[in-house]
């Protein structure tokens, strides 16, 4: 059995991960930023000594290459059971950018975790100076908690500061994007110097800290609140 777990959400396909894993036993985890093929291929072909089935988890599989091998590799083993043998594999595969499971073999699970329009709005919205970002953080705040908020801040200033780059073509996440996105993403950046985003970005790296610490002094949507009052960027 193949499942696919992605999406910009990823607080929401995270939690997904874990309930799914809360029922599995014998597991493997492989990060793809880490990872080689030859560390997949051996994962996914060991043999388990006390069960009849093993899971095997690829984490940010996207960033794992060449992607044609690593393909191949989960149309391979995500048959089951696998090469007439009775022992069979459960693939899971997690990643933070929305996937399409039409290069997946058929059967494949998907569960994908994408925002709504409003919560692109507020991220749209955050320039310098800008009334309208407040306002719209608290209208995402009424349908998501604020850890989501900031993960989509951060993920959002890293693309402008590459959008600032000479090179950003050579970044997989924005080959993902269709034209216009990269046009409006172009001109969000534009706004911006790179010492103001930097600056932004360290200050939300330093939340993003202080919740796995458990250091916050104030509940995190205040942090954000303040972080985005017009007179402070």
């Amino acid at each position: 059995m193949l499942y696919i777990i992605a999406g910009e959400d990823i607080v929401s396909s995270r939690k997904k991960l874990t309930e799914l894993l809360s029922e599995k036993q014998n597991t493997i985890r492989l990060d793809g930023t880490k990872a080689t093929i030859a560390e997949l291929d051996e994962a996914l072909l060991g043999e388990s000594l006390f069960s009849d089935s093993k899971v095997v988890v690829l984490e940010n599989f996207s960033k794992l290459k060449p992607e044609a091998k690593v393909l191949d590799l989960i149309k391979k083993y995500s048959r089951t059971p696998v090469n007439g043998s009775k022992k069979s594999i459960e693939i899971i595969l997690w990643d933070d950018v929305d996937i399409s499971k039409k290069k997946f073999p058929k059967g494949v699970k998907l569960f994908n975790f994408l925002f709504p329009k409003f919560y692109y709005a507020f991220l749209d919205s955050f320039e310098p100076r800008s009334k309208d970002s407040l306002k719209l953080l608290r209208d995402v705040l009424k349908t998501f908690e604020p850890e989501q908020a900031l993960y989509g801040l951060v993920r959002r200033i890293r693309q402008l500061l590459v959008m600032k780059s000479n090179n950003y073509s050579d970044f997989s996440e924005i080959k993902r994007m269709q034209s216009w996105q990269i046009s409006k993403l172009r001109k969000q950046a534009s706004l911006w110097s790179e010492e103001q985003l930097k600056k932004v970005f360290l200050e939300l790296a330093e939340l993003d800290e202080k919740i796995k610490t458990s250091s916050l002094s104030m509940p995190l949507a205040s942090h954000l609140d303040i972080l985005l009052l017009p007179d402070l960027n």
